[in-house]
Formats: structure tokens, sequence, C-alpha cells
């Protein structure tokens, strides 16, 4: 991370910026951020953030900052994962969650086999801790699609009642899905309870595997799982590791092949919590992304 004051000439100081990709910010009086920003071209958005953009015909003035601003902090970026992973780092202290309009907290899926009559719910928010949470989906829509799915391949019990089996049960006898079959019907004896669960472990095995699925984002996986980012970089294939959704920066390594790098990989926790699904989510979904996200899942937590 490299600071430059903005003493003396501005456009003096400005040459001293390079012309290479990172993140940067505008530092005001009293230490205090003013704005940060993922940059292309290093110099070309200080130029802009400072009021030496040229004004677009009958567009508004160029944002100039230079008043307030007393220096410039940027990192370089090796690559596009990289940027947005420092850009992130450096959001967290500044702007809480809950205020970021460009982030959306993950959804799961929730399937236990060992509950009596296993259902599939849906969860927005980071996974607990405990297994049989499938995910992240980039919103409720997507999960609920997934759900979908899943319930026409297994047709587990959409509803959330309590119930003792009974072949005339009128909870059963009442129920549409029962009655059109979409679902085993555990409560009207059509299915033992046995079958029904190994029904819902199967459900989870196609969750949790490496299946192909029109209605599954390839990254879906039971949460705890370990997976790596792959990205070329400037200095070569630099490898991530995730563990149960935290980004183990501390912990990248730069490797000739991706088999390489998987291998080298440190999963080890880190000291405090870290949740970075929010913006991961959005990285995975985004059309352009350069790197490659792999479940690593015979390693799951």
């Amino acid at each position: 991370m490299t600071t430059v004051a903005l003493e003396g000439d501005l456009a003096e100081t400005l040459e001293r910026l390079p012309r290479t990709a990172g993140v940067v910010r505008i530092v005001g009086p009293d230490e205090k951020v003013l704005l940060v920003g993922r940059a292309a071209n290093v110099r070309k958005w200080a130029e802009r953030q400072l009021g030496r953009a040229k004004p677009k015909k009958g567009g508004r003035p160029p944002l100039d900052l230079s008043p307030l601003a007393r220096a410039i902090v940027f990192e370089g970026a090796t690559s596009d994962f990289h940027q947005r992973l420092t850009y992130e780092r450096w959001m967290e202290p500044l702007v809480p969650r809950a205020k970021r309009r460009d982030l959306k907290p993950p959804v799961f899926l929730h399937l236990d086999p060992s509950e009596r009559f296993p259902r599939v719910t849906i969860r927005v928010g980071p996974a607990p801790g405990s297994g049989g949470w499938y995910g992240p989906f980039r919103d409720r829509r997507a999960a609920e699609k997934a759900m979908a799915a899943l319930h026409k391949i297994h047709p587990l019990r959409p509803c959330d009642f309590v119930f003792e089996p009974a072949p005339n049960l009128p909870l059963g006898l009442g129920c549409v899905f029962a009655q059109v079959r979409t679902c085993a019907a555990p409560c009207l004896k059509r299915i033992t309870e046995a079958e029904y669960r190994r029904l819902a472990e199967d459900a989870a095995a196609r969750l949790g595997s490496a299946a192909e699925d029109a209605w599954r984002p390839a990254w879906v996986a039971q949460s705890g799982v370990r997976a790596v980012v792959l990205e070329p970089g400037t200095a070569g294939l630099e490898v991530y590791p995730v563990l149960a959704g935290a980004v183990l920066d501390e912990r990248r390594v730069l490797a000739e092949s991706a088999e390489a790098g998987i291998a080298a990989a440190d999963f080890t926790a880190p000291a405090s919590p870290r949740d970075d699904w929010p913006w991961l989510v959005a990285w995975l979904n985004a059309p352009r992304r350069k790197g490659t996200y792999v479940v690593l899942r015979d390693d799951a937590a």
C-alpha cells in the first residue's frame, strides 16, 4: 500500500501515480476517507476524482475533491479477483454491510435427513455452523427455483405440519400435493419413515454433489466445504483458499498449474470469524469474471 501526499503542484503529484489497475482511496482532513474505488488506471481515476477530467459536452461538471483531499492511498492489483478482494477488505471497516446496496445476503437451502420427516427450507443470510445447509444461491428467487426443481426429482413434503402418519389422516387427504402425487405423502403412510428418510438422503446428496443441473449453480455445495479461487495474475496463477465462505487471502499462493495450486492450498481457519459470501456471491455471478471457483467436495468441513 502506497500513500502519496497531495502537496505542492497537483499535476506533478498525479504524475507519480501508476497507470496500472488497483484500489484507490482519497483521504481528507483528519485521515477521513472521502472515496474508495476500483480503478483500471490509478492515475486516471485520481485525476477524474480531483477535477482533472475533461467534462462531457452537456454533462455535469466533473467531481472535484481537491479542496478536501490531503492524500491518495493506493494498492496495485495483480488480478481482477485481487482487486475485488482488496476493495472489500478496505470497505469492510468503512461501510456496514447493511448499508451496501451493491451487496445482498446469500441464500441457502436447508435439508437435514436426520429429522423425522425432512423437508427443504430457505434461509436468507449466513448459514449456521451445523450441517444440512446448501448454497449459496444468488437470491431467494434462485433458491426457490432450485427447491421446486429438487421436489420434482425427489418428492419431499413441502408442508411444515407436525403429524402422526395415518392412511386416513385428514391433513393428508386434504393436501393438494398428496393428491396430485408431487409429494411422497409420508403423512398418509404411502411411504415408510425409513423410505422417506432415504429419499431425503438422496436429495441432500444431489444438492451437495457435483451433478450438472441447470437449476443449481456449479458452486452450490454443503456449507463448510473447502474451495479455491483460481485466477491468472501478473506473476502467475493465483490460488486463494476459501473455507466456509471465508477467503483466506493471507494464504494466497502462486502456482504453475491448478493441480499444483490446489495441492499447496492451506485451509487453516482465520483467527477471527470472516464472512465473505455477500461479495463472493456477487463475484461468482459476474458475467465477465476471469477467475474459476473450484469446490473441493471431498474435503467438506
